[in-house]
């Protein structure tokens, strides 16, 4: 039997929805998608929520303020607090994960196809970026932007001779504006991707032979794309103002990726083998461009893209705050396998890519996934005292093990901290001031202290150091007279371990516990024990 370009489309679309399937599996087998600043986004969408429906809003706003600004790192906080209108906290991170996968897994496809109308074969290869390295960090925002740019950009190419159109300006723009209150790096990648595609579709207009006509009426359509970027734009230029950037360029990182590696070791290797399998793309690619044409091709704006992140972004213009290192690292892979889709590439050759694309995925998800249900099973350790936690009272969480543990004494995620901000879920359960809100130290989200001196880290550090310290350090008994406040009520104290007991910071710690709190509570496990202030 030989496989016809029609027939290896109707495979790869099918492929496409078990790759899909497979990203989901582990949001409907475990409780929670543990990651980790993922919960404290939950948490703090549930305080603004809570806020805007005049729900424990003067209990909130005691300790914190609404940030106004119009910063990016919105999106996540508006969509987990509508999903917990209506849902618990649990589901609700299931649907916000769930929708970013369908939101990154057809807009790849929605772009591919309008790059090119039969390249089903070439979106499986962008599916294995759907779950990296800095999601699994709790980067919701940065990954979100990524997905929605791929709408962005599909759209642009879709709808870019038709600019001129009022509604079809209007969509453009709101899309883009979408794309800024995500994440200013997903922003960029879709506005220098525009920028990019253009200049490529220019160029392949000036080649020709009538290019003077072509080009007056090429420029005619186009015309209003400034207008159109410019609201979005004057937002991110309003962001990054005032901003100093200084970075060298780490050509190690292009070659060795290991920006796929979530959780545990054995995913870096299989990390690197997709990381040199779109170089290899890359140089087949351009032979195959040579060969067969065409010579210019509105895709290659992506490759322009990838140079774009390469040499400018990824050397000299990255911030290290927002816009770090790290979140680069693997745009231009993923430029190069979008642009794959533009190739005119044999038919077993297009099969061999998809099977090795759904090989891939599947062994990812083999040495995941057991990761991802323990990690779900270790919050559910320390959610077994939420219970006797009263609402309305502040929480200060002491964890000594940001990798997790199993009952077995097995490291759960040795590649991320994944528990640094676990304990978040408590506040999303019900209304709590917690220690492991990082959020409202910074500037770029919406939420922040009321005053400094109310937040965990300056009341309870000493010398510099505090309760994110390894092993953590805290002096809280003194929390009510340095802050005004009431004491802290509750101390819960995570992953504690024989080699942590005779450490200055514990026995400093384990001296105030007996002092002024109780154990109220603790898990079947032993892992996770709860101290309530005593009365």
């Amino acid at each position: 039997m030989i496989l016809t370009e029609s027939g290896l489309q109707k495979i790869t679309s099918k492929l496409f929805y078990v790759g899909v399937l497979v990203f989901l599996y582990p949001l409907l087998t475990n409780t929670w998608m543990v990651t980790g600043d993922g919960p404290c986004h939950l948490y703090n969408a549930k305080v603004l929520k809570d806020i805007i429906l005049n729900m424990d809003r003067a209990f909130y706003l005691d300790f914190y303020m609404v940030n106004y600004k119009l910063t990016p790192n919105l999106w996540d906080h508006i969509l987990l607090g509508f999903f917990q209108i209506f849902f618990s906290p649990s589901i609700s991170e299931k649907l916000f994960f769930g929708t970013y996968i369908f939101t990154f897994s057809f807009g790849a496809r929605y772009l591919c196809k309008n790059i090119s109308p039969n390249s089903d074969w070439a979106v499986l290869s962008v599916l294995l970026f759907t779950f990296h390295h800095l999601m699994m960090k709790g980067f919701l925002n940065y990954t979100f932007s990524f997905a929605a740019s791929f709408w962005v950009m599909g759209y642009y190419i879709k709808h870019k001779n038709d600019l001129r159109n009022r509604k079809t300006a209007l969509k453009l723009a709101l899309l883009l504006t979408i794309n800024y209150f995500m994440h200013p790096i997903g922003f960029i990648f879709a506005i220098a991707g525009i920028v990019f595609i253009t200049l490529a579709d220019l160029i392949s207009i000036l080649i020709k032979p009538n290019a003077k006509e072509i080009v007056l009426e090429f420029l005619k359509k186009i015309s209003p794309l400034a207008l159109i970027v410019l609201p979005s734009l004057l937002l991110y230029l309003s962001f990054v103002m005032g901003s100093s950037f200084s970075k060298p360029l780490d050509w190690n990182s292009l070659w060795n990726m290991d920006s796929l590696m979530t959780y545990a070791d054995g995913e870096r290797s299989f990390s690197l083998i997709v990381g040199k399998f779109a170089i290899l793309i890359l140089i087949i690619g351009v032979i195959n461009r040579i060969k067969r044409g065409p010579i210019v091709h509105i895709a290659d704006g992506l490759l322009l893209l990838c140079l774009f992140f390469v040499f400018l972004f990824h050397a000299n213009l990255i911030n290290d705050s927002m816009i770090g290192g790290d979140r680069l690292k693997f745009l231009p892979h993923i430029c190069i396998l979008l642009w794959m889709s533009s190739l005119r590439l044999a038919i077993w050759f297009k099969a061999l890519i998809n099977v090795f694309a759904l090989v891939i995925i599947f062994i990812f998800a083999f040495l995941r996934y057991p990761s991802y249900a323990e990690a779900s099973a270790w919050v559910d350790d320390y959610m077994e005292c939420e219970e006797q936690i009263l609402p309305r009272t502040k929480v200060l969480t002491l964890n000594y093990d940001y990798n997790g543990t199993t009952v077995d004494g097995r490291l759960i995620a040795p590649q991320n901290w994944t528990f640094m901000h676990g304990t978040s879920y408590l506040g999303a359960k019900k209304p709590l001031i917690l220690s492991d809100n990082y959020q409202a130290h910074m500037s770029w989200f919406p939420l922040n202290w009321k005053d400094q001196k109310f937040s965990f880290y300056n009341a309870t550090g000493k010398d510099g150091m505090c309760f994110e310290d390894r092993p953590p350090r805290a002096l809280f008994t003194s929390y009510a007279e340095k802050t005004g406040k009431t004491p802290i009520e509750y101390v819960l104290v995570i992953g504690k371990k024989e080699m942590h007991m005779e450490h200055p910071n514990t026995i400093e710690i384990d001296s105030q516990l007996v002092a002024k709190y109780d154990v109220i509570c603790k898990s079947k496990s032993g892992r996770s024990v709860l101290y309530g202030l005593k009365e």
